[in-house]
């Protein structure tokens, strides 16, 4: 009797363990939607999250839907300049949460909402109303909001100017970063909702780099990390929700991907399943965007999903 106690109460340790383990995956065993504008549909730090999260959890269910539009914003601001208005994610949000219902939403917003402006009191206005709408609209799915912060501007790297009366894209604001440092710094002021501080985390990252070879960057356009910058953006996001997962430095995880299967399957996956979703969803920019069957995509997304888990089962 005693010995059939103790087995039974081993086995009830064991389960509450791996229950516990389960509930602790921020990202695992649940539907992952990713907004964002054009560093987010680039892809290439979903693409490095991606892959660590199935490396380092292969028997968890890793379900990331990531649709970043480029151009977006979530303030709904656009300049003159602009080849077309600039879409908002208001204009897509509702469809993208009916049509995904996910359980996780990260949103990365920013980078365009201050125009490549000085710091103007309405666009800020316009950009906190955005993101606190965001906040309740996917709060009010019952779903769990993660807000990034923009990643920073890197002004050597592009034509900026100062003391005009009009900024864009084309010509920045000089000391844009700074403004850029406002908007995260009241992001990461928001109450009950998770902010992942990447600007703060890059900006480090870059003055590091710059000390040592002052003509380098990772944000080769001012604007756009290149591989290295996606990876420490990915980097930041898992220290932030997966610390128990260890990361060498860039240039030898870099390196050892290059000819990865696994990295190579996932990044097909990920690139494959965001361009039908997006469409899927839906969007507008100079044209309407829309795609009326997902089926043929997620059938795609399922054939590369029994590749992957196979090179998972075989690697463990």
């Amino acid at each position: 009797m005693k010995r059939l106690l103790f087995l039974t109460t081993l086995l009830v340790i064991i389960s509450c363990s791996k229950n516990t383990k389960q509930t602790n995956l921020p990202l695992h065993n649940k539907k992952i939607l990713i907004l964002g504008n054009s560093i987010t549909q680039h892809g290439g730090y979903v693409d490095f999250l991606e892959y660590y999260l199935r490396k380092n959890y292969p028997t968890d269910t890793l379900n990331i839907i990531s649709i970043g539009l480029s151009s977006e914003t979530a303030s709904g601001d656009s300049e003159a300049a602009h080849a077309f208005p600039r879409p908002c994610i208001h204009n897509r949000l509702n469809n993208a949460l009916q049509k995904t219902k996910p359980d996780v939403v990260l949103a990365c917003y920013g980078m365009n909402d201050g125009i490549y402006s000085e710091l103007d009191s309405t666009r800020f206005n316009n950009y906190k109303n955005g993101i606190l709408k965001l906040k309740n609209d996917v709060e009010a799915t019952d779903a769990k909001l993660i807000l990034i912060t923009p990643t920073p501007f890197d002004a050597s790297r592009k034509n900026v100017v100062e003391n005009r009366d009009s900024y864009s894209y084309i010509q920045p604001y000089a000391k844009y970063n700074n403004v850029l440092d406002t908007y995260a710094n009241w992001l990461t002021h928001i109450e009950n909702v998770q902010v992942i501080n990447l600007h703060t985390y890059m900006n480090t990252k870059l003055k590091l780099l710059k000390e040592t070879y002052p003509d380098s960057t990772f944000i080769p356009d001012g604007i756009h990390p290149n591989k290295v910058g996606h990876f420490y953006m990915a980097k930041k996001i898992l220290n932030d929700l997966y610390p128990e997962i260890s990361i060498d430095n860039a240039t030898n995880e870099l390196n050892d991907l290059q000819n990865n299967t696994l990295f190579k399957l996932v990044k097909l996956r990920r690139a494959i399943r965001s361009n039908g979703w997006l469409k899927y969803v839906g969007y507008i920019k100079k044209d309407t965007v829309k795609l009326k069957n997902i089926i043929p995509t997620e059938k795609h997304v399922n054939d590369l999903n029994l590749k992957i888990s196979e090179i998972l089962k075989t690697n463990n």
